[in-house]
């Protein structure tokens, strides 16, 4: 009843129904974790999930009475780009652990 290409159709879904739960466990796991990147000066820290959402942002008072826009936005984007590096890192690390997607050539 099931072969020949109704069998095919019927493996496919079974294939994506796994992949989707794998996909939401993934998410799931990558959400809890954290990823902090700090800026070069060390006065600014941006923290972001695995699912590259910012969690945090902290300012030390030192940068602040610094007033000065300029290294205010430098640290901003260090921070944030080191932090977003090894998220990116952390979720690849993360789905090579789950065996990866077959058939996507992940």
């Amino acid at each position: 009843m099931f072969g020949g290409a109704g069998g095919n159709k019927f493996d496919m879904l079974k294939q994506m129904k796994k992949m989707r739960s794998q996909v939401k466990t993934m998410e799931k796991e990558l959400a809890v974790l954290n990823f902090v990147g700090i800026s070069k000066n060390k006065l600014l820290s941006i923290t972001l999930d695995g699912k590259f959402q910012m969690k945090s942002i902290q300012i030390e008072d030192e940068l602040l009475e610094k007033k000065d826009k300029g290294l205010l936005e430098k640290s901003i984007q260090e921070a944030y780009t080191k932090a977003l590096q090894d998220a990116q890192a952390g979720a690849a690390k993360q789905m090579q652990a789950m065996g990866g997607f077959p058939g996507l050539g992940m």
